[in-house]
């Protein structure tokens, strides 16, 4: 068996195939799940279009959303997340994120480039992020091979291929993909820095990749930090004045956007509050496990269902990998570059704990913000299932990737994602385009462009995001409302704000239908007494 995995050309072949499966399977998910508010948001942002400032900022010459006083057609809507003629630079997609978003800009500059080229659709939205993931896996081949045996980085690389949240993630159509390639790449540099005497272009290529990470997601700074500690406690055939050196070069390049961080943090926008919103159920000790455990028992609370019993089955085969490779290894498992890989995971774990201590927040509950920790993970169950004899060693991946699979089928059944039906509830309340009805949508301007995305292009359509204090019940309603004949009232993705316009509608108009479409309400409601409002 080894010498089979020793051969190059065996190597390459099963790691062409694994990309090959990759792409296959998300293009069997893309046409199933719409796009949710995050998503949309990250078009938005792209574009050059503001849409969490405060409504006394909004500057409409500089693309950003505003509620306005009546209806408007999707097709106008959709203005909001489409480039402009002529497109909007980098300067504008720079200021759309200081004012909206709390990540840096680093990926919303390289997918306008990207939706300039190749147009701001569903597709290549999700496109882009593909192409992040797929990069990742020569790479995590490529630090497995410093790090175990020659069938070390195929069990990698096809862990990560089918652990589900890779999966889930894999095409999101948000910065989660280009985090992971910016992990992975700091880390195989890091590793090479401490392999040979200080050569250019490691160093360079170490300086690159840790300040984009940090220009791409905040949180890359935690397993960043793991990767100068490592270099500072072992630093190898590397220097440390050099280490310091490269810092200072990383610090320079994304100082022009670090020295506004407090500024940009401090503003207010739509959904500023939503870390301080306590999910359901939420425990800090369970989060920090949920946080850990999604890397190897495939489920990710809220997002899909797995059975404890299959759950239990996938940490078993691990936990016995684990055992007898510890067992083996002893203290050598944490010796040389396995102690990075250790600490980076470790690192992209606590991350979120460390905020949510020091802020007071709920971000632990969110597993998304441990991600930059999954290529760690599947490293290390990969290095546990090498220690182990090759027939063993091929029944526990099997049982891991099998366990694994009942959660990848609940992913592809779902219809939509992270509780955001967008395109189900557009056909149902927009999908004719009829201008005697008006659709109210309660929702964050995201949410509102979201449906809009999806509707039939005449439909016409009213915000309401009440965070921005711009509307009056009954004002706002009587003049949104003046000369229909039904209106259709939905609320999606609300970010925990009252809908005051609901109870008047309920209390003033004839519900006709009132359902749900997974977490949307959907109202369907007449005049009462008229023919009109």
């Amino acid at each position: 068996m080894t010498d089979v995995w020793a051969d190059g050309r065996v190597r390459l072949g099963v790691g062409w195939a694994l990309v090959a499966v990759a792409l296959l399977m998300q293009a069997a998910l893309f046409p199933r799940q719409s796009l949710w508010a995050d998503e949309i948001f990250s078009l938005a942002m792209a574009t050059g279009h503001s849409l969490e400032q405060p409504a006394d900022r909004a500057d409409p010459a500089q693309g950003d959303f505003v509620q306005g006083d009546t209806a408007r057609t999707a097709a106008d809507w959709r203005r909001y997340i489409q480039h402009e003629t002529p497109a909007a630079g980098p300067g504008r997609v720079v200021r759309a994120v200081f004012l909206s978003d709390t990540n840096p800009p680093g990926y919303y500059l390289l997918l306008s480039g990207w939706t300039r080229l190749l147009g701001a659709s569903d597709w290549t939205l999700r496109i882009f992020s593909v192409v992040w993931s797929v990069a990742c896996i020569p790479l995590i081949m490529r630090i497995a091979a410093r790090v175990g045996p020659p069938s070390l980085g195929l069990m990698a690389a096809a862990l990560f291929v089918f652990c589900p949240p890779a999966c889930y993630y894999f095409a999101e159509g948000r910065m989660y993909s280009l985090l992971w390639f910016c992990t992975v790449a700091a880390i195989y540099f890091t590793i090479r820095l401490g392999e040979s005497p200080v050569r250019l272009w490691p160093s360079v290529m170490w300086v690159l990749v840790s300040a984009a990470g940090l220009l791409v997601h905040y949180f890359f700074v935690f397993p960043w930090a793991a990767m100068v500690g490592f270099l500072m406690v072992k630093p190898g055939s590397d220097r440390r004045w050099w280490l310091v050196l490269r810092c200072v070069l990383v610090g320079a390049l994304i100082l022009p956007w670090y020295l506004r961080l407090p500024e940009s943090l401090q503003a207010w926008r739509v959904t500023m509050d939503w870390q301080n919103l306590r999910p359901s159920g939420f425990g800090r000790f369970s989060a920090a496990r949920d946080l850990l455990l999604q890397f190897l028992s495939g489920r990710t609370l809220s997002l899909w269902h797995t059975p404890h019993a299959i759950e239990f089955l996938a940490l078993g085969a691990i936990a016995i990998a684990a055992g007898v490779t510890t067992w083996r290894l002893r203290a050598r498992v944490f010796a040389g570059p396995r102690l990075l890989i250790w600490l980076w995971l470790v690192a992209a774990w606590s991350g979120p704990l460390a905020v949510d201590a020091w802020r007071g927040t709920y971000t632990a509950g969110i597993p998304r913000y441990a991600i930059a920790g999954l290529p760690a993970a599947c490293l290390l169950i990969a290095g546990g299932l090498a220690g182990v004899g090759a027939r063993w060693r091929m029944v526990l991946l099997a049982t891991i990737l099998g366990a694994w699979s009942v959660s990848l089928v609940s992913i592809y059944r779902w219809r939509w994602r992270s509780g955001s039906p967008t395109r189900e509830v557009a056909m149902a309340v927009a999908a004719k385009g009829d201008p005697a009805e008006l659709i109210l949508v309660h929702s964050i301007p995201s949410g509102v462009l979201g449906l809009a995305n999806y509707a039939a292009p005449t439909a016409e359509i009213a915000s309401w995001v009440g965070q921005l204090g711009t509307r009056r019940v009954p004002d706002s309603l009587r003049s949104l409302l003046a000369g229909r004949a039904l209106v259709r009232f939905v609320r999606i993705h609300d970010v925990g704000e009252p809908a005051p316009e609901e109870t008047w509608l309920r209390e003033n108009a004839v519900v006709v239908n009132e359902s749900r479409i997974g977490p949307a309400l959907v109202l369907v409601c007449r005049p009462r007494g008229a023919a009109t409002f």
